[in-house]
């Protein structure tokens, strides 16, 4: 009878290392999306995946979202520096294991949240699309999409499900960025139609991005008036406002990441 190694004692540092591991690779993820996929994976039991995720949001490594997103957990720039410093430490297969499994738990977390892309308009030199995730009653993200490149209209009809992850990610980082600029809000209030006020913790802010190859009408959910206004205000700027619409014309644009089997 061929004798079996007890398995290896994994320490909760590795823990902690594997769950910002998969934070990043689930791009954006609620805590119990989180168990899930660790428990698929067998990365650890739930009691250890707890304690470390106090300690990973405490530390700072982790953080929570505001408003909608308040169940969303997302990797810090601290967070990033741990895993820049420490992630080669992680077993090879244990980082293959969380990469080759990502991809398509991405798209079953889009589908959960109700990610929409349709055509408005759809013909020669005129292309319209909306582009929508919902985590509740009210659109998290809402964009309305214009362009005359039928390739990228049709890129981004079809992968913005696999990229909506990514795209409400930059948004509201975008958006916690305004927040933290230490400057004064300007005079001039903003357009009648940019702000709607759905209930104290629940405002759409809307702002108008014009790329290189596309403009955009992006419509956000924030936690409060005073995050809608420093939102507007940080992209109203044209050339703030070209750089962020040609950001997310690459990000619809990037290719599907293939899930390996």
């Amino acid at each position: 009878m061929a004798l079996q190694s007890p398995p290896r004692k994994v320490s909760e540092t590795e823990n902690m290392l594997r769950l910002l591991w998969c934070v990043d690779a689930l791009e954006s993820v609620t805590s119990t999306q989180l168990w899930t996929f660790a428990a698929e994976q067998e990365l650890m039991d739930y009691v250890s995946m707890r304690l470390c995720l106090h300690k990973l949001l405490t530390a700072g490594e982790l953080e929570t979202g505001e408003g909608s997103l308040k169940e969303q957990l997302f990797l810090t720039d601290r967070g990033r520096e741990a895993l820049s410093l420490f992630g080669a430490r992680l077993p090879a297969d244990v980082q293959e294991s969380i990469c080759k499994a990502a991809p398509s738990f991405r798209v079953r977390i889009a589908r959960n949240r109700q990610v929409h892309a349709v055509y408005e308009i759809a013909r020669p030199n005129d292309y319209r699309l909306n582009l929508s995730v919902c985590e509740g009653d009210l659109p998290t993200i809402f964009l309305r999409m214009a362009t005359i490149n039928r390739t990228l209209a049709s890129k981004a009809l079809h992968r913005f499900e696999a990229h909506a992850a990514e795209v409400t990610t930059y948004l509201y980082t975008l958006a916690e960025q305004a927040m933290q600029v230490d400057s004064q809000i300007q005079s001039i209030p903003p357009p009648p139609d940019a702000i709607k006020e759905h209930s104290a913790v629940e405002v759409t802010a809307r702002v108008i991005l014009v790329g290189k190859k596309a403009r955009f009408s992006v419509e956000l959910l924030l936690p409060s008036r005073k995050a809608a206004e420093r939102f507007i205000y940080a992209l109203t700027p044209a050339e703030e406002a070209t750089t962020v619409a040609n950001r997310l014309v690459d990000i619809l644009s990037n290719p599907m990441k293939v899930i390996k089997k």
